[in-house]
């Protein structure tokens, strides 16, 4: 039992042991002659300035973190725990660094260095507590976010300047010296130079407004984008007076082989709901594509696919492409239960096109679960599965309280921790 609870964990401990590794890296660097309190000072402020430069790194949404990671929720995950730890550091850093009692020249760049590291911790400050304000308009938070590498500039320039116990080219130095222009790079790159090759320019067509849900495809001008099925794509509305022009997340909610992106939004929000209003035919986005490692896996052991709602859509996709390669392949079909959790029969709007899509797929069974006839429990997914719940896979969408509420029903009956695939799409809250 505990072995199995030591590899269920595996990956909690393997980041740990980085994150410990990366502690002793820093701190074996540091000249050994400081006494304590000048020591822990310096490793604080080594620590604020190489979690800064990661947060900026791990902002460029550069595909090779993604896998890393796997999945752009995951990056923005230790986005956050990188960003709080930056403050956590630069705060002990302001409040441990002993103050020199030689006069110095006001003017002077050591002085100016020294004061600078006091306005990068209120600066840092403002906009730490502006990040987590959730009613500031979007494009006004974005702005706020970008000046967090203001706050690295004043770090960087405290750091040249001001009294240091290292030199810049002793081991300390040339590490704190990459550490500074990797970050500013990356912060640069995020801000304003961020590749290109993944927008694509669309134009609106085939909108379809139906119980709360707006349903439309995006038609390329150039080119052809690719994607797997079941990514996603950060959507911008352009040119028009009533939608902002600030990117979502949304899920494509179609296959490649389809030939066009094609979305489904449900009104749940303010801009989901300004979305269902006011998006018509003829409307011009920019697509951000494709990002998110929610992919379908073919193997042959039990899979339950679970869309609450909205989230139904990348399973439509995977039925497609399971689909097209059937008709066209000799891939294998995983042996699916598939769950679609809605409120009643007219909030199915999914529910006759998933019909269409299973029916030449024997291997995957249907549940259309309305919650005013009663929940979708551990106890009856089990018994669907033939009580094969040890070796079985959950792939969730939708609501996160109910897919943690099957994960551990799920869990206690038998199924591994590490079975459960998701991925979250609040990345404003994440970071």
């Amino acid at each position: 039992m505990k072995l199995n609870m030591v590899l269920d964990n595996k990956k909690t401990i393997l980041v740990l042991a980085l994150v410990l590794l990366s502690f002793i890296g820093i701190g074996s660097l540091l000249p050994e002659e400081l006494t304590l309190q000048r020591w822990v000072a310096a490793f604080f402020a080594a620590n604020a300035l190489v979690a800064m430069a990661l947060t900026f790194v791990l902002s460029t949404r550069l595909e090779i973190l993604e896998t890393i990671f796997r999945g752009l929720d995951r990056v923005y995950k230790a986005h956050r725990w990188a960003g709080m730890w930056s403050v956590f550091s630069i705060f002990m850093h302001w409040w441990l660094v002993p103050q020199s009692e030689t006069p110095r020249d006001e003017s002077s760049l050591m002085e100016i260095g020294s004061d600078t590291g006091e306005w990068a911790t209120w600066l840092l400050l403002a906009l730490v507590v502006i990040s987590f304000m959730r009613i500031l308009p979007y494009h006004l938070w974005r702005w706020s976010h970008r000046l967090m590498g203001l706050v690295f500039f004043v770090s960087v320039f405290h750091y040249l300047f001001a009294v240091r116990p290292f030199q810049l080219f002793s081991p300390a130095g040339i590490a704190m010296n990459v550490t500074a222009i990797v970050g500013l790079a990356a912060w640069w790159y995020y801000a304003f130079g961020k590749s290109t090759s993944k927008h694509h320019l669309a134009k609106v067509q085939n909108v379809k407004k139906e119980n709360g849900v707006v349903s439309f495809e995006a038609k390329p001008l150039q080119g052809r984008p690719t994607w797997n099925a079941g990514q996603f794509a950060f959507i911008s509305v352009l040119h028009h007076e009533k939608i902002a022009k600030e990117p979502h997340p949304f899920t494509i909610a179609s296959s490649q082989h389809q030939g066009v992106a094609r979305f489904s939004v449900a009104g749940l929000g303010d801009y989901t709901k300004t979305l269902y209003d006011h998006l018509s035919n003829g409307d011009m986005v920019r697509l951000d594509m494709p990002y998110g490692r929610f992919k379908l896996n073919r193997s042959s052991s039990p899979q339950v696919w679970m869309g609450s709602g909205i989230g139904i859509t990348p399973f439509v996709a995977w039925l497609q492409e399971l689909n097209y390669t059937g008709a066209l392949t000799s891939k294998s079909c995983p042996n699916v239960v598939l769950y679609y959790l809605v409120k009643n029969a007219e909030a199915a709007i999914f529910a006759e096109e998933l019909q269409q899509l299973t029916e030449n797929l024997p291997s995957v069974t249907l549940n259309i679960v309305y919650s005013e006839e009663g929940r979708i429990t551990p106890e009856r997914i089990a018994d669907d599965l033939n009580g094969n719940v040890d070796s079985a896979e959950l792939y969730f969408c939708g609501n996160p309280e109910v897919r943690k509420a099957m994960q551990e029903g799920l869990e206690s009956l038998g199924m591994p921790k590490n079975n459960t695939h998701y991925e979250l799409f609040d990345f404003r809250g994440a970071i």
